[in-house]
């Protein structure tokens, strides 16, 4: 395949218009919706969306009337969302109904459906979307199409000779993009052509990242096309779209194809290529060079990451458990490293060595980050820590804090460390100051010279920020300190407690039973849930059934669905502890939460008076039903469609998130909402990950407190841009109103989490965010 010639088509005197800031990061899902709106049917197209929206969001349970008639829309608009709502079932049976959809005449209504098709078997058998998809690729000719298909092909969850169908189907779509033809004055034509590679980037990056090889050799899919892949990413990784020929605007933006914007477009097509080659080590010496000299900071990020990512992929905004959902969500462990290119490192030969190097040196912090990380990969055991000690006194806090965090093991030049170290923990103040760095620095040093941090942790321990003293506490552990350990047990803020108790576990074991029994009457779920396994993890027969019925009887009168992380841990506590009757348990015999339920049915046929044990009910494929989102009308909506959150950040200035109900109704109302009534008023941001997300908006500053009752996801085709604004779960419709900001491209979380807003002002307040950030106002502005 020959190079794509972008812009060869593109016409230096195309017509200019000012795109809406929703233009620059949708879908043409969501570009269709608003085009058409704009064009006089926006009463009927609200209307339509919020009947739509009301049977979306229970799942079908009051039945599919209304999205069935919008179906038959003469609005393209009303038939994409209405599309979209049948995928959002989540369920294979309407695949019929979506096939049809496949030819609908307008080509953004097509590329709604296979996204569809594609989310109506998540987690489910592959093989009929898998079929109906690349089966349309032969009969697709328009390139925005042709990108949906090839996205929606690429993420299908296909193994063995299905790996050989996708990587045909890809490949031929990257034909039939390349032989799209062009018109005198191209620049729509064109545009829609860098959507359609973008789409394929897209497709090929899911495939590859779902274990796939490209190519020759182990791994590589098999089938008509598959060693031709590798050849179209290359192609793909080498597309250019000069901004310097644009205008700028009102916006800062440039407009037509050779703009910014399109510029923009062709550099998010090389990240993902780039990150394919790393994902299938496809990547060539000549590869790694062409990336570490583009001018797109994001696409040398990559490449850097690849040069030295671990084999494994980073998990979503949400909590730390692993817990692999029945929708086939990704597992929800941390995250953090190299999200955008995980994969097995390059050879760490003299091109390794260059990577790094120019990734220590680059003008762009979260290139630096990335290099710090791979040289402690791949070069740390041969060169020493001399690069990451001199990276402590970097300008920007990120690129210092990643330095500091990867000498928590021992360098080559011990002396050297520790003094670098102690420089920064004597920066610990008692009870003012700032306290990121020195926490940090105090945790590292604990790992590698215990006895020398001792003497710090009991004056952080005094810190006024709580963030400052659960560092206190995971220093005390690594000192072995748990009389400190004991004291900071007792601390007011329950985040402090459970990193104490998380010490006292690996330090006291069941010696410090007592300690955790008591933290059982506390409020804070995570706190609760720490106990409970701490607890069970030593003699379970000696736990408290008594204290644990209560705590379990306390979290279920709140009557909020956002419990039920804690409650189904009592419950497995209660079931390990054994010593319960059968009353003790039924009452939750008919719970409000399905899967509480089927628990508690599980203790019931196995308690001490029972006259058998029963087998635990699977609960894999249990949907409880939510409770539903308040009803929103035409006005509402096409009120979100105007109205932006500002977020005043102490210290920093303001982040301007505008709303995207287009994209996700319910969870774009209640952020609304919730910031009209002052919820996020004095919250923080409690988790920060550099060249990941930053996610705050809990009243407990940690992942398993929020919100009332869970929303519902509302996924869709809007890949998880920097700057895009997504709602933090533990697995599906879980949501509790706390929110996360993509700080890069984070496209492994796409069509598993909700987006409903976009930072549109202050991404650079964004970036200067860390850990406890405090949030003094969110507030709604209608624009």
């Amino acid at each position: 395949m020959g190079p794509l010639d972008v812009t060869s088509r593109t016409s230096s005197r195309a017509p200019r218009s000012t795109p809406t800031r929703a233009a620059k990061l949708t879908t043409a899902l969501a570009v269709a919706v608003s085009s058409v709106a704009a064009c006089g049917g926006e009463p009927d197209f609200w209307q339509a969306y919020a009947e739509i929206v009301a049977e979306e969001d229970v799942r079908g349970q009051d039945g599919l009337t209304r999205i069935r008639h919008h179906l038959e829309s003469g609005d393209p608009a009303v038939r994409a969302v209405a599309v979209r709502a049948l995928g959002r079932m989540e369920d294979p049976s309407h695949l019929g109904d979506l096939g049809p959809f496949l030819a609908d005449m307008d080509p953004a209504v097509r590329a709604a459906a296979a996204a569809a098709t594609a989310q109506s078997v998540l987690g489910r058998d592959p093989a009929p979307a898998l079929s109906m998809l690349s089966a349309r690729i032969g009969e697709e000719r328009d390139p925005t199409a042709l990108g949906g298909l090839a996205t929606s092909l690429g993420r299908l969850a296909v193994e063995g000779d299905q790996r050989g169908v996708v990587a045909a189907g890809l490949t031929t779509v990257g034909d039939q993009l390349q032989a799209t033809p062009g018109d005198g004055d191209s620049s729509h034509v064109a545009g829609d052509r860098l959507a359609g590679l973008l789409g394929l980037a897209r497709g090929i990056e899911a495939f590859a990242r779902g274990g796939a090889g490209l190519g020759e050799g182990p791994g590589a899919a098999e089938g008509p096309g598959s060693a031709r892949l590798a050849e179209v990413t290359r192609t793909l990784a080498s597309i250019r779209v000069p901004a310097e020929e644009g205008t700028a605007t009102e916006e800062g933006t440039a407009t037509g194809d050779g703009t910014a914007a399109g510029a923009e477009t062709a550099a998010r097509i090389r990240r993902l290529a780039v990150a394919v080659l790393v994902h299938a080590r496809q990547m060539s010496a000549e590869d790694a060079l062409r990336a570490l000299a583009d001018l797109d900071p994001g696409v040398r990020r990559v490449a850097v990451a690849g040069a030295g990512a671990a084999t494994g992929a980073d998990a979503g905004p949400g909590t730390g458990q692993a817990d692999e959902t029945s929708t086939g969500q990704a597992n929800e462990a941390s995250a953090g490293q190299a999200n955008e290119a995980s994969a097995s490192p390059m050879s760490a030969g003299p091109g390794f060595r260059a990577a790094v190097r120019a990734g220590l040196a680059d003008l762009d912090a979260s290139v630096r980050v990335e290099a710090l990380r791979a040289f402690d990969r791949g070069l740390r055991g041969s060169e020493g820590c001399a690069p990451l000690l001199r990276a402590f006194a970097d300008p920007d806090p990120h690129v210092a804090a990643q330095a500091i965090t990867l000498v928590a093991q021992p360098c080559p030049d011990a002396n050297a460390q520790r003094e670098a170290l102690l420089a920064i923990v004597r920066e610990v103040d008692r009870t003012e100051g700032e306290w990121r760095r020195p926490s940090r620095a105090l945790h590292s040093l604990a790992a590698v010279a215990p006895a020398e941090a001792a003497p710090f942790t009991a004056r952080l321990a005094r810190h006024s920020s709580p963030f400052a003293r659960a560092w206190a506490a995971r220093a005390a552990t690594l000192a072995v300190q748990p009389e400190l350990l004991r004291t900071l047990a007792e601390d007011p803020d329950p985040n402090v407690r459970t990193a104490a108790l998380e010490g006292l576990g690996a330090l006291e074991g069941e010696a410090a039973r007592s300690v955790y029994a008591a933290q059982l009457g506390d409020a804070d779920p995570l706190l609760v849930m720490t106990a409970v396994r701490l607890l069970t993890a030593y003699a379970p027969e000696t736990v408290p059934v008594a204290a644990l019925l209560d705590a379990l009887a306390r979290f279920t009168a709140t009557g909020r669905e956002t419990v039920r992380d804690v409650r189904l841990a009592l419950l497995e506590g209660i079931g390990a502890a054994g010593g319960y009757r059968q009353a003790d348990v039924e009452p939750y015999l008919a719970d409000f939460d399905p899967l509480v339920a089927a628990r508690a049915a599980a203790l019931f046929g196995a308690a001490d008076d029972a006259p058998g044990t029963a087998p635990s009910q699977p609960t894999e494929h249990l949907h409880p039903p939510l409770t539903p989102a308040p009803r929103l009308d035409a006005a509402r909506l096409r009120e979100l469609d105007r109205s932006v959150v500002v977020l005043r950040m102490a210290g920093l200035g303001e982040v301007v998130i505008a709303l995207r109900p287009r994209l996700a109704a319910t969870n774009a109302d209640r952020f609304a909402r919730l910031a009209d009534a002052g919820y996020f008023n004095g919250l923080t941001f409690h988790r920060v990950e550099p060249n990941f997300v930053i996610q705050g908006g809990s009243p407990h500053a940690n992942e398993y407190a929020g919100d009332g009752p869970y929303s519902r996801d509302e996924i869709s085709s809007q890949p998880h841009w920097r700057g895009t604004v997504g709602l933090s779960t533990r697995g599906r419709d879980t949501g509790d109103a706390q929110i996360f900001v993509n700080l890069v491209d984070n496209v492994r979380l796409d069509f598993n989490y909700t987006i409903y807003g976009e930072v549109v002002e202050g991404m650079d307040v964004v970036d200067a965010v860390q850990e406890g950030a405090v949030i003094e106002e969110a507030r709604v502005e209608r624009r």
